[in-house]
């Protein structure tokens, strides 16, 4: 099959925020991640590589999005998915943190989610690296 679009990689998502720098300090200081605003009212999220997510800065009240719609950030270890949740629970009220969800183990993949100050969904958990290139090789499920 030809593709319509014989695209060479994928670029970014978007994602909105209501106040650029303060959600900007929260990407940073909790989740970790590189900012750049090489716009007025978009910052650029980053964790290496070619992928990277816009944050649009709206100045109004973003549109909430549910779990199922959330990023998932990747750590080694069951202990630091635990960590970071501990931290999460601490630094909550300072990064106006809406949600904090339970630790939950399934198959040995330790994770929980937050939803934070934009009313974006994020999971952080220690899913193995080749999770997503495993997925691929097996590919579809039967219906």
């Amino acid at each position: 099959m030809t593709a319509l679009v014989p695209n060479t990689w994928l670029s970014h998502g978007t994602i909105e925020c209501k106040n650029p720098p303060k959600s900007r300090r929260f990407y940073q200081e909790v989740l970790g991640l590189g900012s750049v605003r090489p716009l007025p009212a978009a910052q650029y999220l980053w964790n290496g590589g070619r992928w990277s997510l816009v944050c649009v800065g709206i100045g109004v009240d973003t549109k909430p999005q549910g779990p199922e719609n959330r990023f998932r950030l990747r750590v080694d270890t069951a202990a630091e998915v635990e960590a970071a949740r501990e931290t999460a629970l601490r630094l909550q009220s300072e990064h106006d943190i809406r949600e904090i969800g339970p630790l939950e183990v399934k198959a040995g993949v330790h994770a929980f989610m937050l939803r934070d100050l934009d009313a974006n969904w994020w999971e952080i958990s220690n899913v193995p690296a080749e999770h997503y290139d495993e997925a691929f090789l097996r590919g579809d499920v039967a219906v």
